[in-house]
């Protein structure tokens, strides 16, 4: 290995890295509301809600409630990456009832394509301010 080289150990993932994964994987396997994963798909890869997605990407799979499980080594990668997302949230759709990710995710007439957009746009927003991807 060259001096140069990052070893898997040294490679960080980003909250913009961790949105688009969850973008691709909403684009992947579909979305939903009002849950954080379809459980009737029958799938271990099932639709996902916006939270739901991210958990996907952090947690390996599905899990009961992606927001509390703080036990989890991902957990702390989920944080941050809600975190971004209902930041640009709020500079995007700062209307009261879409305050966060759920109320986003979740709102009337909401379609897959604006989570989708809305993770992306987080992500690069993220990268803008923060000098790009890591």
């Amino acid at each position: 290995m060259h001096a140069t080289q990052n070893t898997v150990a040294e490679q960080v993932t980003t909250p913009a890295r961790t949105l688009r994964d969850a973008a691709l994987y909403l684009s992947r396997h579909g979305w939903t509301q009002g849950a954080y994963y379809d459980a009737t798909s029958g799938s271990f890869t099932p639709p996902a809600c916006l939270v739901g997605a991210v958990g996907m990407v952090c947690y390996g799979g599905p899990v009961d409630a992606p927001a509390l499980n703080y036990a989890d080594p991902g957990y702390p990668d989920f944080a941050f990456a809600l975190d971004v997302v209902e930041a640009q949230i709020g500079y995007t759709d700062p209307g009261p009832e879409q305050c966060d990710a759920y109320g986003f995710n979740d709102a009337p007439g909401r379609t897959a394509d604006q989570v989708i957009a809305l993770l992306r746009a987080a992500a690069d927003e993220w990268d803008r301010t923060n000098g790009g991807a890591a």
